[in-house]
């Protein structure tokens, strides 16, 4: 049973790549079926818009800003440090602040994928694809999800910050499409990124006894 469940989490693992690289694939070929996905998703998420609802998903959207971001790794760092779980905050940083951006840059950079001609509502310097602060929102939360299920015995609160946890990623990356700045295709191509990423991270830290 153990062996089998291991076995289904590298299945999901190799399909979270898979789905990355056929996105890649279509962004970087401009291919038809990738804009009518961007389009449908794009006009599903703007379809509530109003002003209460922009105000409020501008808020939302700029807590995966960088800066936000960066101090609240180091916050959630410093606490797991002080609750002498360094393994884990050391797990937390490499994933949140060494991995998610670096590689999201470079990437942004080998791609160059133009951003969305929608009005932004919020500011943006770099290109489009994938989304970042989806990425860093999987990367970031993933490992946070992963750290509470090894220090957390309570199965019932597990349960409910993962499901809270799970949730704070998805509005980030729907948030990234309502504010203009992204393609629903940005958005999925950070998660499924971030995802295999944070996978990846997770075996190895696994493998040598750090986590």
């Amino acid at each position: 049973m153990k062996l089998s469940f291991r076995h289904n989490h590298y299945l999901i693992t190799i399909l979270s790549l898979a789905v990355f690289l056929i996105i890649t694939y279509g962004v970087i070929f401009k291919q038809s079926w990738i804009s009518s996905f961007d389009s449908t998703a794009s006009q599903f998420v703007r379809e509530f818009a109003n002003p209460t609802l922009t105000r409020l998903t501008i808020q939302f959207t700029q807590m995966a800003n960088v800066g936000p971001a960066i101090g609240f790794i180091v916050g959630a760092c410093l606490i797991l440090l002080l609750i002498d779980n360094g393994r884990s905050a050391f797990f937390l940083f490499v994933n949140g602040i060494v991995l998610a951006g670096p590689v999201n840059s470079l990437i942004k950079l080998l791609i160059d994928r133009q951003r969305p001609t929608l009005a932004h509502l919020v500011q943006v310097h770099s290109s489009s694809f994938p989304s970042g602060h989806s990425m860093s929102a999987m990367m970031v939360g993933g490992s946070l999800i992963i750290i509470i299920n090894h220090i957390m015995a309570k199965k019932s609160q597990r349960l409910i910050i993962n499901c809270l946890i799970g949730l704070f990623i998805i509005l980030i990356g729907l948030s990234r499409i309502y504010v203009g700045v992204h393609f629903a295709s940005d958005v999925l191509g950070g998660w499924t990124l971030g995802f295999f990423l944070l996978r990846i991270s997770q075996i190895i830290f696994e493998k040598i006894g750090v986590l």
